[in-house]
């Protein structure tokens, strides 16, 4: 996937027009499964909706597709284990700055980041989510855009309907990279933002060093958020995309 560098494409400029969302109907009361097909997706695509649920006494959970383990494969000052532990502390640390005083569970689905593939997962793997997404008492299951130009992202958002249909309850897909571009744009677009939680998601994306700063730099090809770009998600709405 080649980074946008600025923030237009076809999905802006449709969701320019698209009616404001409330969070009642984002995540009605009960419990919330929010799939994120790496760290920080939780943060960069429903960070707002995220605080503003948990602000609402929402239950939530987090499944985690992959470890994001994948994001500077060429680095030798962090290998696997120390880019998990730190992509695990950032998640951790970015929650905590969204919902302070809640807890949010994570659960890890354990699929290879960047070629994640759902067979993977197993009956058995699979069974195991959607016990965890009962046990929540789920009644919204958010994930990932199927539109996103990402393997990832569009795994995550085939599970999420899978969860979604399985356990009855209503499926919305918040969009991230499919954003920028040229493509296709769906009919049911819903913009959700609160001020109320502007500066908590500033501070969550602010929390993932190792995607927004140079924190890890002896990796050329290693991923950064380019800065307009980082920009654009701490300030703009979330787009949400019924299911």
């Amino acid at each position: 996937m080649s980074l946008p560098t600025s923030p237009k494409g076809a999905l802006l400029s449709a969701a320019a027009d698209a009616p404001p969302i409330e969070i009642d109907e984002l995540s009605p009361p009960g419990g919330l499964l929010i799939i994120a097909p790496h760290p920080d997706d939780e943060t960069f695509g429903c960070g707002q909706a995220l605080a503003a649920a948990a602000q609402a006494g929402r239950e939530i959970g987090v499944l985690l597709l992959t470890d994001g383990a994948g994001s500077h494969p060429g680095s030798a000052s962090y290998d696997r284990e120390r880019l998990v532990k730190l992509r695990k502390d950032e998640l951790d640390a970015a929650l905590a700055l969204l919902a302070p005083g809640k807890t949010i569970t994570v659960m890890r689905a354990g699929l290879e980041d960047g070629c994640s593939d759902l067979e993977q997962l197993g009956l058995h793997r699979y069974q195991r989510i959607v016990a965890y997404a009962r046990a929540l008492r789920a009644k919204s299951v958010w994930a990932t855009w199927n539109g996103d130009p990402h393997c990832d992202h569009t795994s995550a958002a085939t599970l999420g309907r899978m969860i979604s249909d399985d356990i009855g309850v209503g499926f919305w897909r918040y969009s991230i990279w499919g954003r920028f571009g040229e493509r296709d744009v769906p009919h049911d677009l819903r913009l959700f933002s609160d001020g109320r939680f502007e500066q908590r998601k500033r501070d969550a994306i602010a929390a993932y060093r190792s995607q927004t700063t140079r924190l890890i730099d002896d990796d050329p090809d290693g991923f950064v958020f380019p800065q307009e770009i980082l920009e654009h998600f701490a300030q703009s709405p979330e787009i949400f995309i019924g299911g």
